[in-house]
């Protein structure tokens, strides 16, 4: 009698500590980055459907945050178009786009 009311306590003991665990994989947003070099000098960039930005930062480690996926990548200087490509982007990766003279 003692072994089943010992078994029956683990029993329920385990069954109360069970209750709030939680499983599964917690992913952030999908997100690509760009970054720009050459010649920005009063340029704005419009990456996919987001709003245009001034292209301030140059190099390698001023990196731009985009969604992933297929993206339009148009840049402007004056309101004339000096670069437009269109680039698949995964999941945190980047990509460098030189602005031309």
């Amino acid at each position: 009698m003692n072994i089943l009311k010992f078994s029956l306590v683990i029993l329920v003991a385990t069954a109360l500590s069970a209750c709030g665990y939680n499983t599964g994989i917690r992913s952030s947003e999908q997100s690509s980055f760009v970054y720009f070099t050459g010649n920005a000098q009063g340029v704005s960039a419009t990456v996919g459907d987001g709003s245009p930005f001034t292209v301030d930062k140059l190099g390698e480690r001023n990196l731009y945050k985009v969604a992933s996926g297929k993206q339009r990548v148009v840049v402007r200087r004056a309101g004339v178009v000096v670069l437009e490509r269109v680039v698949l982007l995964g999941d945190g990766q980047s990509k460098e786009f030189n602005i031309p003279q």
